[in-house]
Protein backbone atom coordinates (compact mmCIF):
# COMPACT_ATOMS: atom_id res chain seq x y z
CA UNK A 1 0.00 0.00 0.00
CA UNK A 2 2.02 2.93 -1.23
CA UNK A 3 -0.76 5.51 -1.15
CA UNK A 4 -0.94 9.03 0.23
CA UNK A 5 -2.14 9.40 3.80
CA UNK A 6 -5.66 10.42 2.72
CA UNK A 7 -5.89 7.61 0.16
CA UNK A 8 -4.56 5.16 2.73
CA UNK A 9 -7.17 6.20 5.32
CA UNK A 10 -9.97 5.94 2.74
CA UNK A 11 -8.73 2.53 1.58
CA UNK A 12 -8.60 1.22 5.18
CA UNK A 13 -12.11 2.59 5.85
CA UNK A 14 -13.52 1.10 2.63
CA UNK A 15 -12.25 -2.37 3.55
CA UNK A 16 -15.23 -2.70 5.91
CA UNK A 17 -17.34 -3.30 2.82
CA UNK A 18 -17.51 -6.90 1.63
CA UNK A 19 -18.01 -5.65 -1.94
CA UNK A 20 -14.90 -3.47 -1.72
CA UNK A 21 -12.80 -6.37 -0.38
CA UNK A 22 -14.19 -8.62 -3.12
CA UNK A 23 -13.10 -6.12 -5.80
CA UNK A 24 -9.50 -6.33 -4.54
CA UNK A 25 -9.50 -9.99 -5.63
CA UNK A 26 -9.95 -9.15 -9.33
CA UNK A 27 -6.60 -10.84 -10.16
CA UNK A 28 -6.95 -13.69 -7.64
CA UNK A 29 -5.42 -16.88 -9.10
CA UNK A 30 -8.09 -19.28 -7.75
CA UNK A 31 -11.39 -19.85 -9.52
CA UNK A 32 -14.81 -21.12 -8.40
CA UNK A 33 -13.64 -24.75 -8.42
CA UNK A 34 -11.46 -24.06 -5.38
CA UNK A 35 -12.26 -23.54 -1.70
CA UNK A 36 -10.38 -20.26 -1.53
CA UNK A 37 -12.45 -18.32 -4.05
CA UNK A 38 -12.41 -14.54 -4.07
CA UNK A 39 -15.90 -14.52 -2.54
CA UNK A 40 -14.94 -16.81 0.35
CA UNK A 41 -11.72 -14.88 0.94
CA UNK A 42 -13.59 -11.56 1.20
CA UNK A 43 -16.26 -13.11 3.48
CA UNK A 44 -13.45 -14.35 5.75
CA UNK A 45 -12.19 -10.77 6.18
CA UNK A 46 -9.39 -10.83 3.62
CA UNK A 47 -8.46 -8.39 0.88
CA UNK A 48 -5.86 -8.87 -1.84
CA UNK A 49 -3.07 -6.25 -1.59
CA UNK A 50 -1.84 -4.96 -4.94
CA UNK A 51 1.86 -4.95 -4.05
CA UNK A 52 2.21 -8.54 -2.85
CA UNK A 53 2.54 -11.97 -4.36
CA UNK A 54 -0.22 -13.32 -6.60
CA UNK A 55 -1.83 -15.28 -3.78
CA UNK A 56 -1.23 -12.91 -0.86
CA UNK A 57 -4.30 -12.17 1.23
CA UNK A 58 -4.46 -9.88 4.24
CA UNK A 59 -7.10 -9.47 6.93
CA UNK A 60 -8.60 -5.99 7.04
CA UNK A 61 -8.82 -6.08 10.86
CA UNK A 62 -5.75 -7.88 12.23
CA UNK A 63 -3.68 -7.24 9.05
CA UNK A 64 -2.32 -10.78 9.15
CA UNK A 65 -0.80 -11.63 5.77
CA UNK A 66 -1.16 -15.14 4.39
CA UNK A 67 0.20 -16.47 1.13
CA UNK A 68 0.97 -19.89 -0.30
CA UNK A 69 -2.72 -20.71 -0.65
CA UNK A 70 -3.69 -24.13 -1.97
CA UNK A 71 -6.94 -24.73 -3.90
CA UNK A 72 -8.42 -26.78 -1.04
CA UNK A 73 -7.58 -24.28 1.74
CA UNK A 74 -10.57 -22.98 3.68
CA UNK A 75 -10.10 -19.21 4.19
CA UNK A 76 -12.00 -19.04 7.47
CA UNK A 77 -10.13 -22.01 8.97
CA UNK A 78 -6.78 -20.59 7.84
CA UNK A 79 -7.66 -17.20 9.30
CA UNK A 80 -8.62 -18.81 12.63
CA UNK A 81 -5.50 -20.95 12.77
CA UNK A 82 -3.08 -18.09 12.03
CA UNK A 83 -4.85 -15.31 13.94
CA UNK A 84 -7.25 -16.87 16.47
CA UNK A 85 -7.77 -13.62 18.40
CA UNK A 86 -8.64 -11.51 15.37
CA UNK A 87 -11.63 -9.31 16.28
CA UNK A 88 -13.17 -10.01 12.87
CA UNK A 89 -13.49 -13.67 13.90
CA UNK A 90 -14.40 -13.12 17.55
CA UNK A 91 -17.02 -10.37 17.26
CA UNK A 92 -20.39 -10.06 15.59
CA UNK A 93 -20.68 -8.81 12.00
CA UNK A 94 -19.98 -5.11 11.57
CA UNK A 95 -23.52 -4.45 10.34
CA UNK A 96 -24.90 -5.74 13.67
CA UNK A 97 -22.53 -3.79 15.94
CA UNK A 98 -23.61 -0.89 18.09
CA UNK A 99 -21.91 2.46 17.52
CA UNK A 100 -19.70 1.83 20.54
CA UNK A 101 -18.71 -1.65 19.31
CA UNK A 102 -18.02 -0.28 15.83
CA UNK A 103 -15.85 2.49 17.24
CA UNK A 104 -13.96 -0.03 19.37
CA UNK A 105 -13.40 -2.17 16.25
CA UNK A 106 -12.16 0.92 14.37
CA UNK A 107 -9.65 1.66 17.12
CA UNK A 108 -8.38 -1.92 17.03
CA UNK A 109 -8.16 -1.89 13.23
CA UNK A 110 -6.23 1.36 13.06
CA UNK A 111 -3.88 0.28 15.86
CA UNK A 112 -3.26 -3.00 14.00
CA UNK A 113 -2.71 -1.10 10.77
CA UNK A 114 -0.19 1.25 12.39
CA UNK A 115 1.67 -1.72 13.91
CA UNK A 116 1.69 -3.54 10.55
CA UNK A 117 2.83 -0.39 8.75
CA UNK A 118 5.63 0.17 11.28
CA UNK A 119 6.83 -3.43 10.85
CA UNK A 120 6.81 -3.08 7.05
CA UNK A 121 8.76 0.18 7.31
CA UNK A 122 11.37 -1.47 9.53
CA UNK A 123 11.68 -4.42 7.12
CA UNK A 124 12.09 -2.06 4.16
CA UNK A 125 14.69 0.01 5.99
CA UNK A 126 16.65 -3.09 7.04
CA UNK A 127 16.62 -4.40 3.48
CA UNK A 128 17.86 -1.06 2.12
CA UNK A 129 20.61 -0.95 4.77
CA UNK A 130 21.76 -4.48 3.90
CA UNK A 131 21.88 -3.58 0.21
CA UNK A 132 23.90 -0.43 0.92
CA UNK A 133 26.22 -2.35 3.23
CA UNK A 134 26.80 -4.95 0.51
CA UNK A 135 27.65 -2.15 -1.92
CA UNK A 136 30.10 -0.63 0.57
CA UNK A 137 31.73 -4.02 1.13
CA UNK A 138 32.11 -4.51 -2.60
CA UNK A 139 33.58 -1.05 -3.16
CA UNK A 140 36.00 -1.25 -0.24
CA UNK A 141 37.03 -4.79 -1.04
CA UNK A 142 38.18 -5.72 2.46
CA UNK A 143 40.79 -2.94 2.72
CA UNK A 144 39.08 -1.19 5.60
CA UNK A 145 40.66 -2.73 8.69
CA UNK A 146 42.57 -0.59 11.10
CA UNK A 147 43.23 -0.14 14.76
CA UNK A 148 44.09 3.13 16.38
CA UNK A 149 44.67 4.49 19.81
CA UNK A 150 42.51 7.39 20.93
CA UNK A 151 43.49 8.90 24.25
CA UNK A 152 43.07 6.26 26.92
CA UNK A 153 40.72 4.09 24.85
CA UNK A 154 41.64 1.44 22.34
CA UNK A 155 39.26 1.49 19.36
CA UNK A 156 39.12 -1.23 16.73
CA UNK A 157 37.16 -0.89 13.54
CA UNK A 158 36.65 -4.30 11.99
CA UNK A 159 36.63 -4.83 8.29
CA UNK A 160 33.24 -4.11 6.77
CA UNK A 161 33.93 -6.68 4.08
CA UNK A 162 35.02 -9.37 6.55
CA UNK A 163 32.26 -8.96 9.09
CA UNK A 164 28.55 -9.68 8.64
CA UNK A 165 27.82 -6.72 10.88
CA UNK A 166 29.95 -3.63 11.07
CA UNK A 167 31.07 -3.26 14.64
CA UNK A 168 32.99 -0.73 16.57
CA UNK A 169 34.11 -1.82 20.01
CA UNK A 170 35.62 0.35 22.67
CA UNK A 171 37.70 -1.18 25.43
CA UNK A 172 38.63 0.91 28.37
CA UNK A 173 42.27 0.75 29.39
CA UNK A 174 41.86 2.69 32.60
CA UNK A 175 44.47 2.32 35.23
CA UNK A 176 43.73 -0.12 38.01
CA UNK A 177 45.54 2.11 40.51
CA UNK A 178 43.73 2.89 43.68
CA UNK A 179 41.93 6.20 43.56
CA UNK A 180 41.63 6.54 47.30
CA UNK A 181 42.04 10.06 48.48
CA UNK A 182 43.41 11.38 51.72
CA UNK A 183 40.36 12.31 53.76
CA UNK A 184 42.28 13.37 56.83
Amino acid sequence: MSLTLDEDAKFIRDLYSFDFRLKTFSCWPFDNKCNCTADRMARSGFFHPKNGSDDLAQCFVCFKELDGWEPDDDPEKEHKSHSPNCPFLTSKPYEEMTAREGLHMDIIRYANYLHWHKEKSVETTELMMKEKLATIRTVLGGRFTRARRIGRNDQTVQSIAASELSTCSLRSVRSTRSKRGNFG
